[in-house]
């Protein structure tokens, strides 16, 4: 069950660039389980990430899946999906995905006060 959401996208030029997404849900969804395989190209586990959590990634986006541990937050779910005129090498693409990422889950977590 999602309590609540951020939704945000970049654009350049009049096309999409990159979207973000942070949702607050009661439990940990797995991005590697069979349920959230509609949601990735090429699915990778991310490896252990510096948090607590777990990780996926496609060649177009990563899902997140975080302690918060608030009592309108037990997790949070971190969305990045890169737009069609996005890096063409898939491999600097998902390279730099997932360096964003990592940068960007604690910032949001700090920022939204979770205590996990």
């Amino acid at each position: 069950m999602t309590n609540s959401g951020s939704y945000c996208s970049i654009n350049v030029d009049d096309y999409r660039a990159a979207s973000l997404a942070v949702e607050q849900v009661d439990k940990f969804y797995d991005p590697m389980s069979e349920r959230e395989s509609f949601r990735f190209e090429n699915r990778k586990q991310m490896a252990p990430l510096p948090f607590g959590g777990a990780g996926a990634m496609g060649d177009r986006n990563v899902m997140i899946s975080t302690p918060c541990g608030l009592p309108a937050a037990d997790h949070l779910i971190l969305f990045l999906i890169a737009g069609e005129k996005a890096q063409k090498d898939v491999s600097v693409r998902r390279n730099d995905m997932e360096r964003f990422m990592l940068d960007f889950v604690p910032r949001v977590k700090k920022a939204m006060a979770c205590s996990a």
